[in-house]
């Protein structure tokens, strides 16, 4: 802290602050200089994001998806609803739902006692506390059951496995009933309880829909155990559902993993699932009991009393419950298929199959040509817009007498006064850039130039579709020179080159060639904007760049490091000031106490 002036009088801090301000005069110049430098660097950040919004739309353009879109209808919605991607071949087509997915259900009867979810299993008569064995599609998992748990206790067991076993419950009071389902639909979609204490399940929950489990008595340690290695040749297996034998080949090296699957690919249309309990006993489950099954063999082989199977009495294992989903059933163009799901694929379209029903649907599809329309519509208007942002940055004039303000200037400015001067001063810094001048000009000539390549009598430019800089619509002409490149469009040229030559149009804009010359103006564009984006990025760097990457930063970092040096010696100059005005303010003190005391001898 400084005191000046005490023996001469004279406002030292105001002497020095005038002469410092000329001595600042070079740093108030680097430190304007430096706000230019950031002023411009973020308008030329600025403009890259809507080139990078504008190579973005491009892109998109290159891609043939977006020119082969299609429309798609059904005769009848209700029945079935149906999109289409742009593989879809246009044409007539039929469709006729026969049977929808279904999800395995299982229903239980009313349960006993009041209507509550707080009853216990032991009310409903499970005899002691057990085990509950779910298996759904994803899997199957254990759970403790005890006679003390009450339904809610039960249903929340069961549904904290359902991400391992695909299956759910829930419990409604008003019906006293519970409900489980399956997470996905389809003939692979199952729902499995199994009470490990021999408890008859059906009597425990009431179920009416019961399926009859056939389980064997020959436990096998896992599924890759040999069904029998002494066999020679082939044998078969024999499995009568409904009257209708399913034969299956067992051979020395056949394992009774392979066997399940083997049937369970050929039965599980039928309503027929094969598996090992958890002892490892074979187990057949019927999803229809007024179906009969019964399982034999050939050759005296004795096949079936090696898995443990009694064909002449099928035991019945009331302890379990078995149920399986079902799939979709549709006649596509008279040809049969089945599906998992409701909704599912067939030659590029997407159908979700509603209600089953006898009445044929007919699907038509055709090029939507008002879509690809809206499509070019669109990527004209954001290069005009584009267009319109470069030409403003080009064309503003640089208003040269208005400078970034300095410290001391802002202090006698309010804030308004500050932001309009602002305003004039970082004016038109990109105008005339040669940067951005070139990269405007090459994608002008983008747009001019025909592309090569392209076989004679086809469409090679965008005037030929009606996309022009001018546009004349009977006496209205549209686009001048004054609009510095703007683009305009005769839709009914662009409709009519769509309807009569698509392919052409989506080769006009996707073209990839080997030079240039053959790209498509999508393309080619899509390459300018890039080059022109890198070579701001480059210079301008983002908003995320070290200075050290870009050029304007490297410039920013030579400023501020010749601000700091020149501050350095401004405070020495400072320093030196106020050491020349102490002295002289100590040589003047010295000087009074000598009048001082001269005077005091006069005096005597």
């Amino acid at each position: 802290m400084r005191i000046g002036g005490l023996a001469s009088g004279m406002d030292t801090d105001t002497i020095i602050k005038q002469l410092m301000t000329a001595q600042r005069a070079p740093l108030d110049k680097l430190s304007q200089k430096k706000q230019l430098v950031e002023w411009k660097r973020d308008d030329y950040r600025a403009l890259n994001n809507k080139i990078l919004e504008f190579r973005n739309v491009a892109f998109d353009m290159k891609l043939q998806s977006g020119y082969l879109t299609k429309k798609v209808s059904s005769s009848q919605e209700s029945i079935v609803s149906v999109s289409a991607s742009p593989l879809a071949n246009e044409g007539q087509y039929s469709m006729k739902i026969e049977q929808l997915a279904k999800s395995a259900t299982l229903n239980s009867g009313d349960l006993a006692g009041a209507a509550s979810s707080t009853k216990t299993l032991g009310s409903l008569s499970l005899s002691s506390d057990t085990q509950l064995i779910i298996t759904g599609e994803k899997g199957s998992k254990t759970i403790n059951i005890k006679m003390g748990d009450s339904i809610d206790q039960l249903v929340t067991a069961i549904n904290n496995e359902s991400a391992s076993t695909g299956v759910k419950a829930s419990y409604d009071a008003n019906m006293d009933r519970l409900f489980f389902t399956s997470a996905k639909t389809g003939a692979s979609s199952q729902i499995n309880l199994e009470l490990a204490n021999g408890d008859n399940i059906s009597n425990i929950f009431g179920f009416t829909s019961s399926s009859e489990v056939t389980e064997g008595t020959v436990s096998f340690a896992t599924s890759s155990s040999l069904v029998d290695g002494g066999i020679v040749g082939t044998k078969a297996l024999t499995v009568n559902y409904d009257g209708q034998d399913y034969n299956f080949d067992i051979t020395a090296t056949t394992t009774i993993g392979s066997l399940v699957d083997k049937i369970n690919g050929q039965m599980n249309k039928v309503g027929i699932s094969v598996r090992l309990n958890s002892n490892g006993e074979m187990s057949f489950h019927n999803s229809d009991k007024s179906k009969p099954i019964s399982v034999s063999d050939n050759d005296g082989n004795n096949i079936v009393n090696k898995l443990g199977i009694d064909e002449s009495t099928m035991n019945v294992n009331s302890s379990a419950i078995s149920m399986l989903g079902t799939n979709a059933k549709v006649l596509f163009n008279g040809i049969e298929a089945e599906y998992d799901s409701n909704t599912f694929t067939i030659a590029g379209m997407t159908f979700t199959a509603k209600q089953t029903s006898n009445t044929v649907v007919d699907i038509g599809v055709s090029q939507d040509v008002d879509a690809v329309v809206d499509r070019i519509k669109s990527f004209v208007e954001k290069y005009n817009t584009l267009l319109d942002e470069v030409n403003k940055e080009l064309l503003e004039k640089k208003q040269r007498s208005f400078q970034p303000l300095t410290d001391e200037q802002r202090k006698e400015m309010d804030e308004d006064e500050i932001k309009r001067w602002e305003e004039r001063a970082r004016s038109g810094m990109l105008s005339n850039d040669t940067l951005i001048t070139s990269g405007l000009n090459g994608m002008r000539l983008s747009l001019s130039d025909s592309v090569s390549g392209i076989p004679t009598g086809q469409i090679k430019s965008l005037t030929e579709i009606g996309i022009s800089n001018t546009n004349i619509n009977g006496t209205s002409i549209s686009g001048t020179y004054a609009d510095r490149g703007k683009l305009y469009i005769d839709e009914d040229k662009l409709k009519k080159a769509l309807i009569e030559n698509p392919d052409e149009v989506m080769a006009l804009f996707t073209n990839d060639g080997a030079t240039g010359s053959s790209d498509g103006i999508a393309t080619r564009l899509y390459d300018r904007a890039s080059t022109l984006f890198k070579e701001i990025t480059d210079k301008a760097g983002a908003t995320t760049s070290n200075e050290n990457s870009y050029s304007m930063g490297k410039e920013n970092i030579e400023l501020k490091a010749q601000m700091d040096r020149l501050t350095l010696r401004l405070m020495d100059i400072e320093d030196r000031y106020y050491k020349q005005f102490t002295a002289m303010e100590k040589y003047i003190n010295q000087m009074n106490s000598q009048s001082a005391w001269l005077t005091q001898q006069f005096s005597q």
